[in-house]
């Protein structure tokens, strides 16, 4: 397939063009055969060979392929489809230098809204592809560890305590003080008085029973996934690869009850009728840890019902919710976002998130609705009880620990030009 050499890293063809390859989510209602031809039609206006299409499945989301049109000679890599095969063919081209081109495809499009694709212009977005200009982007990555379920019983209110499976426990990932800490930290001593150190009895991310606290976060994941759910896979080794966010809490419980026909039928509407139904998600205790832009670690005990690390601001429906984050600045943005007083605030954070209001935020302590915000490199996060997490729409198990961590500049990714 490939000829030669143009000087740089990939290979040409016999022809001299550059090989461009598609790696496809053929699911999605979008991906038409007019789709196909637009692309291919730009593609080879532009000077490519091919293109060569790979299609995706449910056991290899993108990042094989990618690595197939690498071992081909691609010089630029396409990814059609929604946020899942976008950052799944990010992983796969992360750190080599090729370009990326993406044709967003699905339902919310995080990655090419925070990145300024074209959304819902397939002709545009292939222009983009084929004729824009390669800019380097910031990839994040998503480390968790599966929280063990235990069989929840009766109302424990009903027997006094919380049970569990006889000689099962819930496994306690990234607690303590180790958890908050960056990986090149050094040992933190054990402070029996640390409400976060995992001797302290009073810590409960450690209690070898279920606190009644962490009943209740088990049953709103059993209610969030009464439909057969199958966990994302970790992208490679046992990270996920994250364009735009990794959501605990609220925002995964959204993932996770919308419903993929009604998605289907109306798009990101879908996604508000979900939203509505987790009203009433329980409020977290966590510890969250970063490293702030400073280079120096900071820990604080917060309360949320979610909570969002990301490389992107910005939503659907022209809803900005980090305001300081960008795609190219080698930060992670959190976002902390509390309620209290049921309709009420949801209401008053409703008014400080969407548009014409967007990211005006109220002080936290006048506010029922509450989002507090902070920037740094690396995050960690250790919760007290269990809870879903979401990457870029994608659901994981359940965890009460996570770290993320921000890889600068590590794609090569094609943009409007300026």
């Amino acid at each position: 397939m490939t000829g030669g050499t143009d000087g740089g890293t990939r290979a040409t063809t016999r022809t001299g063009r550059p090989l461009a390859c598609v790696v496809v989510n053929p699911s999605k209602p979008r991906v038409t055969a007019a789709v196909r031809a637009l692309l291919e039609g730009e593609l080879r206006e532009a000077g490519y060979a091919g293109p060569v299409w790979l299609e995706t499945s449910v056991s290899e989301p993108g990042m094989m392929q990618a690595r197939l049109a690498l071992a081909a000679g691609a010089r630029l890599v396409v990814a059609a489809g929604g946020d899942g095969t976008v950052r799944s063919v990010a992983a796969g081209l992360a750190g080599t230098g090729a370009q990326m081109g993406i044709v967003p495809l699905g339902t919310a499009n995080l990655a090419a809204r925070n990145l300024g694709v074209p959304v819902g212009d397939a002709r545009a977005a292939a222009r983009v592809v084929a004729h824009g200009v390669d800019l380097a982007a910031d990839l994040a990555w998503v480390r968790t560890e599966p929280w063990t379920d235990p069989n929840i019983l009766s109302d424990p209110a009903s027997s006094g305590a919380p049970r569990g499976r006889t000689g099962s426990t819930p496994s306690t990932p990234l607690t303590g003080p180790a958890a908050a800490a960056p990986p090149d930290s050094p040992p933190t001593p054990a402070d029996p008085t640390n409400p976060t150190n995992p001797t302290n009895p009073a810590n409960p991310a450690d209690s070898r029973q279920l606190s009644a606290e962490a009943v209740r976060a088990v049953r709103t994941i059993q209610r969030a996934t009464r439909r057969p759910h199958q966990w994302t896979r970790p992208t490679l080794g046992d990270e996920h690869a994250c364009m735009v966010v990794a959501g605990i809490g609220f925002d995964a419980g959204l993932v996770a009850s919308t419903r993929p026909a009604l998605k289907a039928r109306v798009g990101w509407g879908a996604y508000a009728l979900a939203a509505m139904e987790n009203l009433g998600s329980p409020r977290m205790d966590l510890v969250l840890s970063l490293l702030d832009e400073a280079g120096a670690r900071r820990v604080e005990r917060l309360r949320a019902r979610n909570l969002l690390v990301a490389n992107g601001g910005r939503l659907p429906a022209g809803i900005t919710l980090l305001p300081q984050a960008r795609t190219d600045d080698g930060l992670l943005d959190v976002a902390a976002i509390d309620t209290v007083a049921g309709l009420a605030g949801w209401s008053s954070l409703a008014r400080q998130v969407l548009p014409p209001y967007a990211a005006h935020y109220s002080e936290s302590g006048r506010s029922l609705g509450r989002v507090m915000l902070r920037r740094g490199g690396e995050v960690a996060v250790q919760l007290s009880a269990p809870a879903l997490v979401e990457v870029d729409g994608d659901l994981l198990a359940p965890t009460q620990g996570m770290r993320v961590r921000i890889d600068p500049g590590a794609l090569l990714i094609r943009r409007p030009p300026a």
